[in-house]
């Protein structure tokens, strides 16, 4: 078994988030035009170095992903030690080692490669009465949100968020096609706990970290934008004003 550390955690976080498992290889994959930048200067060098191996990702183009295999039976073998299964949609859960983990960096790590991978960054409009025209036209209020049909590793999530102390809220979000399953949601909400989640969690994604800082520096992020567009604003070079 390998020893625990800050990077295999973070590496565990983003395979159980988007990595897949079968028997003579693993894959990991993310979006095509948002996630390049993450996994060329964030993944692929935390797996080249955790595994002593050169990865370099590459396109999918016909399923629009970005990533890599790693075909090398020691990789595999450690991650089937972590509990990962061929099918892990709706059982993945937190390696035990991350939560017994009392290391904040180490439980830190695991929810920020999940919410990297599979969490999502926005802002929110607020409509009610008594708010300003401003946060009534632009989105202004921030929440972290994670949506997935494991139940499992949403309680795990949960109880690590809970090791540091962030408040979130869990959900139920029940089928509405016969062919979907329920999904299980978590969600941070409010500047206190994102400033909160900034300081502890963090964000690796570039797609993400833009929307904080462009939040940070204007009171807003305009929802939707794009990774182009949100570092021409951070550039200066175009005005997210613009995009309403």
């Amino acid at each position: 078994m390998e020893m625990m550390t800050e990077e295999l955690s973070e590496i565990l976080g983003m395979f159980a988030a988007d990595g897949n498992l079968q028997e003579g290889h693993i894959s990991i994959w993310g979006n095509i035009h948002e996630d390049k930048k993450y996994y060329d200067e964030i993944v692929c060098p935390l797996f080249s170095k955790a595994f002593n191996i050169s990865i370099i990702a590459h396109e999918k183009k016909s399923n629009s992903v970005y990533g890599f295999y790693i075909c090398n039976k020691r990789v595999i073998n450690i991650f089937k030690e972590f509990g990962f299964t061929k099918r892990k949609t709706e059982s993945v859960r937190a390696p035990k080692e991350v939560l017994l983990s009392n290391e904040d960096k180490i439980i830190s790590a695991f929810i920020r490669g999940f919410t990297d991978c599979d969490g999502c960054l926005n802002f929110m409009k607020r409509y009610e009465k008594g708010y300003s025209e401003f946060k009534r036209k632009y989105h202004t209020y921030p929440r972290i949100f994670i949506e997935v049909i494991s139940k499992g590793i949403i309680e795990d999530i949960s109880y690590l968020l809970n090791k540091l102390e962030i408040k979130h809220t869990k959900r139920i979000a029940k089928k509405k096609k016969m062919n979907e399953k329920d999904a299980y949601e978590i969600t941070v909400r409010g500047n206190k706990m994102i400033e909160k989640w900034k300081e502890k969690i963090g964000f690796n994604n570039y797609s993400k970290n833009t929307k904080y800082l462009i939040w940070k520096k204007h009171g807003f992020c305009p929802t939707p934008s794009n990774l182009l567009q949100r570092e021409l604003i951070l550039k200066e070079q175009l005005d997210p004003k613009t995009l309403y």
